[in-house]
């Protein structure tokens, strides 16, 4: 499983001007290959994150493509861009993205369940939240976690439907060196095992982690 970016770049219109872009991604070429886990490192605000969003297909580039192997993915229409999410990629958001009615437990579930009528793996994601720490709160709610047990389910959520390629957005923010130790570990477990994985952060503890790390400034993507 290749992703691969072509060209891609992404503009966003200055606010009351609409004849004014400002340019957060310039055009650039990447590769993100099965078996490989890469980092890219930058400040806040070096387009790292909308890079990251372009490649999950949640965000639409304003030129270039990308593809996953050989499929175009902005080129699908959106309910089959969401089954394709659901299916091949695993995203690590940087936000809150957890149901609030839901428990832990069912939130790290819920990939399998949009698709799915079958018994959802409830023994897997278990064993997904015990690896990230927070097994004892598989029946909490998520108002009760901190940001870093939200993180840290997150990832569980992620990885439930075994996906060809992760791509995480800072998974290590707020997390203890135990915490991070062991979240990484699990990102490098994945890659070793097959899948592409990509790491967006402005941390350096990934570094010894990855295959490949790179630098984004200014928009620009630099090896």
């Amino acid at each position: 499983m290749i992703l691969r970016a072509e060209e891609v770049k992404k503009d966003f219109p200055r606010a009351g001007k609409s004849s004014n872009y400002f340019t957060a991604v310039y055009p650039l070429d990447f590769v993100l290959e099965s078996g490989q886990f890469t980092v890219i490192t930058g400040k806040s605000g070096s387009g790292k994150s909308t890079l990251l969003n372009m490649l999950a297909g949640m965000l639409t580039p304003s030129g270039g493509k990308v593809f996953l192997d050989d499929q175009d993915i902005y080129s699908l229409d959106e309910k089959t861009l969401a089954r394709l999410r659901n299916e091949k990629i695993g995203l690590i958001p940087q936000g809150h993205t957890a149901l609030l009615s839901l428990t832990v437990l069912e939130n790290v579930l819920l990939p399998y369940i949009l698709y799915n009528k079958a018994q959802p793996p409830e023994k897997k994601a278990k064993d997904l939240l015990d690896q990230v720490g927070i097994a004892s709160l598989m029946e909490a709610r998520p108002n009760e976690l901190s940001g870093g047990e939200l993180r840290r389910m997150a990832i569980a959520r992620a990885m439930l439907m075994e996906p060809s390629i992760l791509l995480a957005d800072e998974p290590t923010a707020g997390l203890d060196s135990e915490n991070t130790i062991a979240v990484l570990s699990l990102l490098r477990q994945a890659a070793d095992e097959g899948a592409a994985v990509l790491v967006v952060t402005h941390e350096n503890e990934a570094d010894h982690f990855t295959d490949h790390v790179l630098t984004m400034d200014g928009g620009r993507l630099k090896g």
